[in-house]
This record gives structure tokens, sequence and C-alpha cells, in this order.
């Protein structure tokens, strides 16, 4: 009997492992084709800006007073997934070892590239932060310098930075070997992502200025894009704001808090502090004791 259910109990897995594989089989056959590099795609990029969210709220990856909340890395401008310290451009490859990450491939097998404000850099020390226009105060009203591009043209929305997805190569580009120090293919940027016009209007990714929404398999242009507008990132960085007034029991003693002029960005109810986005959205946080100089909230 015993070697009777044993047997059953092998028919039965192994008819199981048959339906797990057919189930398999049907869904790639019911995917539409490049579906699977498509999701890859989406994945990676979506995983690359929530980093890079995480990266402006804490200062750095693992926590610093020393920048500013929202202050964003430099990109990684040798292929060596670190963040360049001279930041000599404002576009380069996602420095994927300063953001705590493993190389970010897309569906193509491709590492992802980067560009953020220039205002929005890191490498601006935080005690030169509001001296000058190059070097304002950065908080929720420091809007992004990237703009944001589709097929009709510039949609009017700035962007605080942008991951870029570079797909398989075009005709005309050529890309070198796989770097054992980044797992990146080398080359330089115009081997990866692609300039374009709109309108007549040039909108060339090299500047690191302009995220090109286009949708990816257009004539000449299958760059995949995901922007990061202020209010995502001030939405986390706002709220470690908040959460350093409540370890502080008030007002902050940072130089972050003073030289971005974060008191003119907080609010106070009854019971709570209130910092407003871009958007018009907000994030709050109760609190104990309230910075002496934060103003009620409007309504309240």
């Amino acid at each position: 009997m015993k070697r009777r259910q044993q047997g059953s109990a092998l028919l039965i897995a192994v008819g199981l492992l048959g339906l797990l594989a057919m189930a398999t089989l049907a869904r790639a056959l019911s995917s539409p084709p490049g579906a699977e590099a498509a999701l890859a795609t989406e994945r990676a990029l979506a995983r690359a800006r929530e980093a890079l969210v995480a990266y402006g709220a804490l200062g750095n990856a693992a926590g610093s007073h020393d920048n500013s909340p929202g202050a964003l890395p430099c990109p990684d401008l040798d292929n060596d997934g670190v963040s360049d310290l001279n930041c000599s451009a404002h576009i380069g490859r996602l420095p994927w070892r300063t953001l705590g990450l493993g190389p970010l491939l897309d569906g193509a097998g491709e590492c992802l590239w980067y560009a953020r404000s220039p205002r929005y850099s890191n490498n601006i020390q935080t005690s030169e932060r509001g001296t000058s226009a190059d070097k304002p105060a950065l908080n929720p009203a420091t809007p992004g310098e990237i703009v944001e591009v589709n097929a009709e043209g510039a949609t009017g929305r700035r962007l605080a930075a942008v991951v870029i997805a570079p797909g398989l190569p075009l005709p005309g580009q050529q890309r070198g070997a796989v770097s054992g120090l980044s797992g990146c293919r080398s080359g330089d940027l115009a081997q990866f992502l692609e300039d374009v016009s709109v309108g007549g209007t040039p909108y060339p990714h090299s500047s690191g200025l302009n995220a090109v929404t286009l949708l990816a398999g257009d004539d000449g242009f299958n760059d995949s894009v995901l922007g990061m507008d202020t209010p995502r990132l001030f939405a986390t960085a706002g709220a470690r704001v908040l959460g350093d007034i409540q370890l502080a029991g008030g007002t902050p003693t940072h130089v972050w808090w003073t030289q971005n002029l974060w008191c003119t960005q907080v609010c106070v109810t009854a019971s709570s502090g209130r910092i407003t986005l871009a958007d018009g959205g907000s994030v709050s946080r109760a609190l104990g004791v309230f910075p002496a100089c934060a103003s009620p909230c409007s309504g309240t």
C-alpha cells in the first residue's frame, strides 16, 4: 500500500509540473513580442528612480546632514558605477554603486543612464546654498531644469532628474565591451542615447536638460525615459525634514535648514507641521514642538 501511495504522489507531482510548464508556455506565446523586455525596462527605471528619491531624502545612500535634502548625485562619467566628484557634465550613466544598488539593466541588457538638474547637484556646498542664481536654496519651491518633451514638443513640465534606458543599438551606434568594473558597456553618450527634433526644435539628450519621452520604437529613437518631478522628490525629502524637526524638538540646527530657507516651506496647524509641494500636494507630520519661525498654515 505504501508503494502505491508513493507512486500516486509521484504521478501527481509530474502532472502538476506538466501543467505548470504548459501554463508558462501559454503565457509566453500569448505575450506580445518584446513584452518581457519592456517589463524589465520599466522595473529597472522605477527602481532607479526610487533609489534616487531615497538618496535625495537622506543626503546620501547612508544618511547625512552635510548635503541638502533633495540634492542628487552627479552621474557616473567614467563608467565605474560611482558618482563623479568633479561633476563636469549633467548626464552620464546611473551611479549604481553610489546609490547602493547593483547594475540595473534594461530589457536589452544595457545599463541605465541618468541626468539631473544642475541646481539639484549635491556638489553644491550646503554652506553656499542661496548665495547665487546657480547655487539656489534647495526646497520644494525650487523648479527643476530638465524639460519634459513628448511627440508634440515641450510639455511645460520641468523635472529634477530623469533615468533613461538606451535599448538596443540603432544603426550607426557602436557600443564597446562590458567593463569588468561597472558591468556596463563602454562608449560615449551618442552610442546609447538619441537626440531628436520635434516641430523643427532640437531637443538633445546630450545636454542633460531634456527628457525626451517619445514612444520607444519611433524612427531613429528607442530610448525609454522615466522622469522625476520635484513633488515626487520632496514628498520623501520633506518627510525627512519634518522628522528632523521632531528630533530637534523644534528648529533643526543643521546648516541645510537655514541655507535652504526651509522655514519658509513649513507651516503649522494645531498639532502638525506641513510642507506644501509644487503640485499643490503636501506632506504632514504630527509634531510636539514647532520651529520658532514657522507660520500658521492658511485656512487653520
